[in-house]
């Protein structure tokens, strides 16, 4: 073939991911497995100690976080896909999660301010700032997550 000429394949190879990628997925899923696992009985405990409700609350939203990641990293893996709906889904449930933690956390009687408070009058807190600046970085990245996604449907339509 010389240098102007083309191939026109269309056969649809095979989606993998490089040595390193698929490695570090592997290590990702294990260790978020563990954490599953394990956090499952920590968070039991903490539940009925009921010692810091605000502590408990923080555990049970990091567990849950865990366990929406581990099941995410698992469907990756499986569809070799970088950009899947239930990862931008699971996000998205993540955002909105932290910030119902955001406003629900402050009204317990163990809270202490993080420092950035949104609507404080006296001993009344409205919102976690830090929460909720979190929860709308969530709700962003899963937005630019489901992009993704069309962006990739869009170009597998293509080839």
């Amino acid at each position: 073939m010389g240098e102007s000429d083309f191939t026109t394949d269309v056969n649809v190879t095979e989606k993998k991911f490089s040595r390193k990628l698929k490695f570090l997925l592997i290590l990702a899923i294990f260790l978020t497995g563990m954490i599953a696992v394990c956090g499952f009985y920590s968070v039991m405990v903490m539940l009925q100690e009921e010692e810091n409700i605000t502590i408990t609350a923080y555990s049970l939203i990091s567990y849950l976080f865990d366990c929406m990641i581990f099941i995410s990293l698992i469907r990756i893996y499986a569809r070799k896909q970088f950009f899947i709906q239930s990862l931008q889904k699971n996000i998205l449930i993540m955002g909105w999660m932290i910030i119902c933690g955001a406003f629900i956390i402050t009204h317990f009687s163990t809270y202490h301010s993080s420092g950035f408070s949104i609507m404080q009058y006296g001993s009344f807190i409205l919102a976690d700032g830090r929460m909720l600046t979190l929860g709308i970085l969530f709700l962003v990245f899963s937005s630019l997550i489901k992009e993704g996604l069309e962006m990739q449907k869009e170009m597998d339509k293509i080839l």
